[in-house]
């Protein structure tokens, strides 16, 4: 779409925060549906897992063709697909349904995220975007969207579930009208007239310069983010039956998990403006400890109150090592942002499914929240012995 005036956010911003909406209405409508349906938390686990497997697959196998065929082109032809998942949502009725549905939804997502990231960042780094603010925006504009998504898919999928597939077909078929129009009108890349502000490099995005130490950055950080995605991840398909072994109604559940969203956005926002982490590996370590805090909460999880708290905690666990992640991989290469946002989805599409399953081996295990506890106790070990073995071998290139 065309902006004929400056601006801070643009059409595919929007984009991204609708479909957004669409992929945690259809999470959480999978988790809550399997909950009613009397499935263990390894079952959930194994349920997840299929959808994000087929994720990553997708991500890696044609999240990229939009470097080669058009972001646009790909982007129109996708939502084309997932009308046709949304009318296979309308006809859920078993298990042998629910699971079709869940590979078929895991190909759209694993291919369109990467299309939308890469788009994203080849337009406006050719319009000179200060690179934390070509990916903060991003994802400040999906992670609002998956808000609304968590927050209702549990009290819809109780009362009128038709709604989530109804405003998929609604938004599928309208977008992908828009988007053709789009590349007709406007050609490839995005059409936006950043501020002045958008422009304006921090002092700290000169670390962009060095290209060897953003590839050690990223492949350091997509270890990270997927050992502290397994927690956040573990929290969105488990925490609605875990709120009901609690005692609490599952229409609710969506309330209380939506914590973990919120967590991911206020956090992206705080990362967004405040750039001091950006090639600091001490400050990135500091904040990397809402990891075992994330723990410390969910042994004491008994009420909504601490249920809240541990999803919101388990969010800034997800978001800090995305944002560290997203930073250094899609700005580490001139060329080639589809096949980088494929990799960084691959890394998405495995936690999210393995992220469940090893939370619901654990919760099955101890068939309480300390399964979560432990698991996040697990989690922080590697983590900073994943920092402190990539920054070792730095010291080592440095002598």
């Amino acid at each position: 779409m065309r902006v004929n005036r400056n601006s801070t956010f643009h059409f595919y911003h929007l984009v991204a925060f609708l479909v957004s909406i669409q992929a945690y209405l259809f999470n959480s409508f999978m988790n809550a549906t399997a909950t009613r349906w009397g499935f263990t938390f390894s079952q959930i686990g194994f349920l997840n897992f299929l959808a994000s497997f087929v994720y990553a697959l997708a991500s890696i196998s044609i999240g990229h063709l939009g470097d080669k065929q058009g972001y646009k082109k790909v982007i129109s032809g996708l939502f084309l697909y997932l009308f046709l998942v949304c009318i296979v949502g309308l006809l859920i009725k078993s298990s042998l349904f629910l699971h079709i549905f869940a590979i078929m939804q895991g190909v759209f997502f694993g291919a369109f995220f990467p299309q939308v990231e890469g788009l994203i960042a080849k337009s406006e780094t050719t319009l000179g975007v200060d690179p934390p603010s070509i990916t903060g925006r991003f994802t400040l504009s999906w992670s609002t969207g998956n808000i609304f998504g968590m927050a209702f898919g549990p009290y819809l999928t109780v009362y009128a579930k038709n709604i989530i597939f109804l405003y998929g077909l609604f938004v599928s078929g309208l977008l992908s009208f828009l988007i053709f129009l789009d590349f007709k009108n406007n050609g490839p890349l995005v059409e936006f007239s950043p501020t002045d502000k958008l422009k304006e490099h921090s002092s700290n995005s000169n670390v962009v310069v060095d290209e060897l130490r953003m590839r050690h950055l990223r492949f350091e950080y997509r270890i990270i983010l997927f050992l502290g995605g397994l927690i956040y991840t573990s929290v969105l398909a488990d925490f609605p039956k875990l709120v009901t072994m609690a005692g609490l109604k599952l229409e609710r559940s969506g309330f209380l998990t939506v914590g973990a969203n919120i967590g991911v956005l206020l956090t992206f926002i705080i990362l967004q403006y405040w750039k001091k982490w950006v090639g600091n590996e001490k400050i990135c370590a500091l904040l990397l400890l809402v990891v075992p805090i994330t723990g410390v909460l969910s042994f004491f999880a008994k009420s909504s109150l601490l249920f809240f708290l541990t999803a919101f905690a388990a969010g800034c666990s997800y978001a800090v090592p995305y944002t560290f992640a997203i930073f250094y991989g899609l700005l580490s290469t001139s060329v080639e942002h589809g096949k980088q946002g494929a990799l960084h989805e691959m890394v998405i599409g495995l936690l999210f499914g393995i992220g469940p399953l090893v939370g619901g081996v654990f919760l099955d295990l101890f068939k309480s929240s300390f399964g979560l506890t432990l698991l996040s106790f697990l989690m922080t070990l590697f983590i900073y012995a994943t920092q402190f073995i990539f920054s070792t071998r730095k010291l080592l290139v440095e002598k």
